[in-house]
C-alpha cells in the first residue's frame, strides 16, 4: 500500500523561507513607502500651513478691530488716497511725534476707543493725522505677525463685489523687501492689482462667515484669503502667501535618504535574524517535531519526556517543549483529578443543601390559626442560600411583631449576615423599647467589625391586635403595600431611614398607623419589583399592584401565589438575579 505521508523532498528550511519573505517584503515596503511617505509629508505640511493661516487671519482681524474706529479709518484712507496722505512705512518715529501732538490737541481721546461721533467731531487735519497714526500702528503690527510666522506676504485689500481688481491697504514687510507697486514688492498703500476672471471668481466665493480658504498658485505658493468685513461698497479681505516651492524636492530627498538607510539596516537585521532563527528556532523545532511524532506513533510518554528535557532554549520553543511535557503529565493524571474534583463538588453541594435547610428552618414555617389575624410568607433565594429574611412573633398576647429584611449581596456571605441580623432584631425587640431604639441598638451591633461593608434594609412593625393601631419603622427598605377592606392595593410611601450597618449612631424614624378589620399589609424585598426579563426590563411595582388587584380578597397564601406566578410569567424563564421574599398580614380584629 502506498504511504500517505508527505515526502520531504524539495522542501525549503524555515530560515530560508523567512529570509526570502523578508527580502521581498523590504523591497515592497520601500516602493510603497517612498510614494506614501512623500505624499503624506507633503499633504501634512500643506495642512499645517492651512491650519496656521486660520490663526494668522484671526490675529489680523483682532489687530484691526482693536481700534473701535477701524471701519472709519479704512474708509477715510480709501476715500483720500489721492489727497497726499503722509504715511510712514516700517518705522514709527514720525508716527510717535504725530501721536503725541494729536493727543495733546485731543487729550480726552484714546486712540483705540475713538467712536464715530468723536471721529466726526475732529477737524479735517486731525482726521487725516489720526488715520495716518492708526495705519502705521497696524502696519507695525502686521510686520510683527509676518516675522513671527515666516509668511512670504501678508496684506489686506479692498475690492468691489466684482473683485476684478483690488486696492492694497496694508502690506507687511520684514525689512528686507522693497516697498513699491511692482509684483513681488511689499505694496505701498493704494497699489491696485488686476485679477483675472478665475481669481475674481475665487474671491466671490469667499466664505463671509470668516473661514479662511486656500489655493495653491503655480505649485510654488499657497495663498490663503479670509473675508473680514465690508465698508460701504468695498469688501475688505485678508491675504497671505506661503512659499512652498522647496517642499516637494526637500520631501523627496529626505524620503530617499531615509529609505536607503532603512533598507541597509533591514538587510543586516535579516541576516542576523536568520542566524538566530537557525540556532534558537529551526533546530529546536526539528527536534520537537521528532519528539511529537514519536509520541504520536508509540505513546511512550516516559521516553518522550526524557527527550523533551534535552531542549533547553530559553524562548517560545522552549516554552512549547515545556508545555508538551506538562501536557503529557497532565493527561496521565487527568482522570484522577476529575474524580477528586467530582467528589469535592458533591461535598460542597451537600454542605450547601444543608446550609439551605438550616436557613429555611430559621424562618417561621408554620402560620398560626389566630382569630385576630392571618399571616403567610415565602422566600425564594437566588442562590442555594440567600440574604432575605422575614419574621413574626408575639411578644405578648395582644401584640404581633412583623419583620421584613434584605441583606446586601447574595449567597453564603449574605446568609451569614442574615442570621446575625435576624437574631439581633428579635432579641432586642423582646427586651422592649421603641422601634427607633431597637433599630439604633441593632445598627450599632451590626456596624461593629463590619469590615466587608455589608448592610441590611429592614421594615419593622408592631401591631396592637386589640385596636389595630401600629407603629412602623423603615430602614432603607421597599415601600409597603396596604389594602383597606373592600378596597384596592396601594403603595404607602414615606421617608425612609438609613439601612442598618451603614453608619453607626444614626437616628431612625418611626410612624404610627391604624388598621381596620379586614385591612391587609403586603411587604416584600426588592427582588420582586427588580425581577428582570431577557431584554432587561424590570417587573416593577406597577405590575405588582396590578397582580394584587386582580384578586384582591383571596387569602394571604393565594395572594402570594398570584403575585409570584405573575412575576414568573413576566420574566419568562430569565435568570433570577436576587432573592425574592414576600409576607402578607391580614388584620381581622
Amino acid at each position: 500500500m502506498k504511504s500517505m505521508k508527505k515526502k520531504g523532498k524539495g522542501r525549503r528550511t524555515l530560515a530560508y523561507q523567512i529570509f526570502t519573505l523578508f527580502l521581498a517584503g523590504i523591497i515592497l515596503v520601500d516602493v510603497l513607502s517612498y510614494f506614501g511617505i512623500k505624499t503624506f509629508v507633503s499633504r501634512t505640511i500643506l495642512r499645517q500651513k492651512e491650519t496656521m493661516s486660520e490663526g494668522i487671519a484671526l490675529d489680523v482681524d483682532n489687530s484691526v478691530k482693536e481700534y473701535a474706529s477701524y471701519d472709519l479709518v479704512l474708509e477715510y484712507l480709501l476715500e483720500h488716497q489721492d489727497d497726499g496722505l503722509d504715511l510712514e512705512y516700517d518705522k514709527s518715529v514720525e508716527t510717535k511725534a504725530k501721536t503725541a501732538a494729536f493727543l495733546k490737541r485731543n487729550p480726552e481721546l484714546d486712540l483705540k476707543t475713538v467712536t464715530k461721533e468723536e471721529f466726526e467731531a475732529l477737524t479735517e487735519d486731525d482726521k487725516k493725522i489720526y488715520s495716518e497714526i492708526v495705519f502705521n500702528n497696524l502696519l507695525i503690527r502686521f510686520n510683527s505677525i509676518k516675522a513671527s510666522y515666516d509668511i512670504s506676504f501678508l496684506y489686506i485689500f479692498a475690492a468691489e463685489d466684482s473683485y476684478d481688481k483690488g486696492t492694497f491697504i496694508i502690506s507687511a514687510s520684514d525689512g528686507t523687501q522693497t516697498r513699491g507697486t511692482e509684483v513681488g514688492n511689499a505694496y505701498i498703500f493704494g497699489t491696485v492689482a488686476e485679477n483675472n476672471p478665475e481669481q475674481a471668481a475665487f474671491f466671490k466665493n469667499l466664505d463671509h462667515e470668516g473661514i479662511p480658504q486656500c489655493q495653491v498658485y503655480n505649485k510654488n505658493f499657497l495663498d490663503t484669503y479670509r473675508y473680514m468685513f465690508q465698508i460701504g461698497d468695498m469688501n475688505i479681505v485678508t491675504g497671505m502667501t506661503f512659499d512652498i516651492s522647496e517642499i516637494e524636492s526637500s520631501v523627496a530627498t529626505i524620503t530617499r535618504q531615509y529609505l536607503i538607510l532603512f533598507t541597509i539596516l533591514m538587510v543586516l537585521l535579516v541576516i542576523f535574524c536568520r542566524l538566530l532563527l537557525q540556532t534558537y528556532a529551526v533546530r529546536p523545532l526539528k527536534k520537537l517535531e521528532n519528539n511529537v511524532n514519536e509520541y504520536a506513533a508509540n505513546k511512550d510518554g516516559e521516553k518522550v519526556k526524557k527527550q523533551l528535557e534535552t531542549i533547553t532554549v530559553q524562548n517560545e520553543i522552549g516554552s512549547l517543549s515545556d508545555g508538551i511535557f506538562e501536557m503529557i503529565c497532565e493527561i496521565e493524571t487527568h482522570l484522577k483529578e476529575i474524580k477528586e474534583v467530582t467528589a469535592e463538588n458533591e461535598r460542597i453541594s451537600v454542605e450547601l443543601d444543608l446550609a439551605q435547610k438550616i436557613q429555611t428552618d430559621m424562618l417561621p414555617s408554620t402560620f398560626p390559626d389566630n382569630k385576630h389575624f392571618a399571616i403567610y410568607a415565602t422566600t425564594d433565594p437566588a442562590k442555594e442560600v440567600g440574604g432575605d429574611f422575614y419574621d413574626f412573633f408575639m411578644p405578648d398576647e395582644d401584640h404581633i411583631v412583623l419583620v421584613m429584611a434584605d441583606v446586601s449581596g447574595k449567597g453564603v456571605p449574605a446568609s451569614l449576615f442574615m442570621v446575625i441580623a435576624k437574631a439581633l432584631i428579635k432579641n432586642r425587640m423582646l427586651l422592649g423599647g421603641s422601634l427607633s431604639e431597637v433599630l439604633r441598638d441593632v445598627n450599632s451591633q451590626l456596624s461593629e467589625g463590619n469590615a466587608e461593608g455589608m448592610f441590611v434594609t429592614v421594615w419593622l412593625a408592631v401591631v396592637d391586635l386589640r385596636t389595630g393601631k401600629g407603629i412602623a419603622a423603615n430602614a432603607g427598605h421597599e415601600h409597603p403595600v396596604l389594602r383597606h377592606k373592600d378596597g384596592s392595593y396601594e403603595l404607602i410611601k414615606y421617608r425612609h431611614s438609613m439601612a442598618l450597618a451603614m453608619i453607626p449612631d444614626v437616628p431612625f424614624e418611626e410612624h404610627e398607623f391604624e388598621l381596620a378589620p379586614g385591612d391587609r399589609i403586603f411587604v416584600y424585598t426588592d427582588g420582586l419589583p427588580e425581577a428582570r426579563r431577557g431584554d432587561g426590563e424590570f417587573y416593577g411595582t406597577t405590575r405588582m399592584l396590578e397582580a394584587l388587584n386582580q384578586e384582591p380578597d383571596v387569602n394571604p397564601q393565594k395572594t402570594i401565589e398570584n403575585v409570584t406566578n405573575n412575576m414568573s410569567s413576566f420574566v419568562a424563564g430569565a435568570e433570577q438575579f436576587d432573592d425574592v421574599t414576600i409576607m402578607v398580614f391580614d388584620y381581622i380584629g
